[in-house]
């Protein structure tokens, strides 16, 4: 979904008479979503724990993006090159080439009131170093499972492959928020759990979770456990609050009653796939 924030206008003579470096301020980038959609304009936003983008394309709207649509933000001065990603994998691909790979921490001005001070684009890198560059030096950015498929003029709606659900358990289907075990359980009970399969949690291809979650590390903020990755297998006890799973092995049980399995999505409609999960005792097969 994009949001549409509307702004009072700000002339530049109110820029000016602030003080402000117009060309510093306004730093320009184009947003290229994975359906191919652009969104050009200036002072992009970006922090990862809102997982959303915004820009500025006229003086009074500013679109918010939700992360999970975009493939890859372009600050110019670079050729359209391929970049590889896997996973939950991001880069920033600078003007002379190189590539960084990790995960995007934010892009912005050092201080966000102040559109005056620099903008910079901060990642993490495989290394566990904090970059914090210069936009000057940035090319693109790319997110997770980005790597410049809209660029190329494709797009990523459809079915992904998933890993098969395979061996012994109970399926839980994508399309069925909760499914009954036939488990009675005490709490404190631990369980064991072996879950096999993938499932794809909307139109787009390359949204894809295991029994863990997202492998695009992405939330749904209306899941039932919404600070939890989309997608994760999680459970429920009779009536109770849900609880994650994911892919521990050995969970206790919060409450006493039939052990609920689910996914932990907000919209099921457009889900295929399910898990195979085997649940046990320890010292009982």
């Amino acid at each position: 979904m994009v949001l549409k924030l509307r702004w009072p206008v700000l002339g530049l003579g109110i820029l000016l008479g602030l003080g402000i470096n117009v060309a510093e301020a306004q730093v320009q980038a184009t947003v290229v979503l994975k359906s191919g959609e652009r969104h050009t304009g200036r002072n992009l936003g970006y922090r990862m724990d809102a997982r959303e983008v915004s820009v500025r394309t006229s003086q009074n709207e500013e679109p918010r993006i939700n992360v999970n649509q975009v493939d890859y933000v372009d600050f110019g001065g670079t050729a359209d090159r391929p970049t590889s990603l896997s996973g939950s994998q991001e880069a920033v691909v600078l003007r002379d080439g190189t590539v960084l790979r990790g995960q995007v921490i934010q892009l912005g001005h050092m201080n966000p009131a102040d559109e005056s001070t620099d903008y910079l684009v901060t990642i993490r890198t495989e290394g566990g170093e904090e970059r914090r560059l210069p936009v000057k030096q940035v090319g693109r950015v790319y997110f997770a499972g980005g790597g410049g498929g809209a660029a190329a003029g494709g797009s990523t709606k459809g079915e992904a492959q998933l890993d098969a659900a395979t061996g012994d358990g109970i399926v839980v289907s994508a399309r069925q928020q909760w499914t009954p075990t036939g488990l009675t359980v005490r709490k404190g009970d631990q369980l064991s759990f072996q879950t096999t399969g993938q499932v794809q949690l909307s139109e787009d291809s390359k949204d894809v979770a295991g029994s863990a979650g997202s492998l695009a590390q992405r939330k749904a903020e209306r899941a039932p456990l919404p600070g939890n990755l989309a997608g994760a297998l999680i459970g429920r006890i009779g009536n109770g609050e849900p609880f994650p799973i994911g892919d521990q092995r050995s969970v206790a049980m919060p409450g006493t009653g039939q052990l609920f399995l689910g996914i932990n999505d907000d919209e099921l409609g457009d889900n295929r796939g399910e898990f195979r999960v085997k649940v046990s005792r320890p010292g009982r097969r």
